[in-house]
């Protein structure tokens, strides 16, 4: 009885932690432990770099990868009644920034224009890793962000 009541003041214990618990995730063992297996949380983290705020998503995965996300809002699209000449240039500099690797250039229906980039990494994410993805992205979409800047 009394192993009974600590395996309920465990479980209790730990739904004091926060839900959800999904499926499979409490075990109990043969000699009455309680096991709950929690995903790790993610990570988050953020920097500016030439006046962008950039934002930084490292998620662990139940299948051993990790997801790296990094994005930053660049600027509004102006409407063609506004600036025709300044919205056709922008257009034409996220034409030709479509065929980045690793990143890639987006403008969402309130027409924000988003630079976006992911990477499924195998195994769990070092400081090293972090650092080197985020070089990556900034390799890769840093020209294209100077010229848009020029006419944002």
């Amino acid at each position: 009885m009394a192993q009974a009541l600590e395996m309920v003041a465990k479980l209790a214990r730990e739904v004091e932690k926060g839900l959800p618990l999904g499926p499979g995730a409490v075990r109990v063992e043969e000699d009455g432990d309680v096991i709950v297996l929690r995903p790790a949380p993610p990570s988050r983290h953020h920097f500016y770099l030439d006046g962008l705020l950039f934002h930084v998503a490292i998620t662990p995965k139940p299948d051993g990868t990790t997801l790296f996300q990094i994005w930053a809002e660049v600027g509004y699209m102006p409407y063609t009644i506004e600036s025709p000449e300044k919205r056709a240039k922008l257009q034409a500099i996220l034409r030709s920034a479509s065929w980045i690797n690793g990143a890639r250039f987006v403008v969402d229906e309130q027409q924000k224009i988003l630079v976006l980039g992911q990477h499924e990494h195998p195994g769990s994410f070092t400081v090293n890793d972090l650092m080197w993805e985020t070089v990556q992205f900034l390799q890769h979409a840093r020209p294209y962000l100077r010229v848009l800047g020029q006419y944002l």
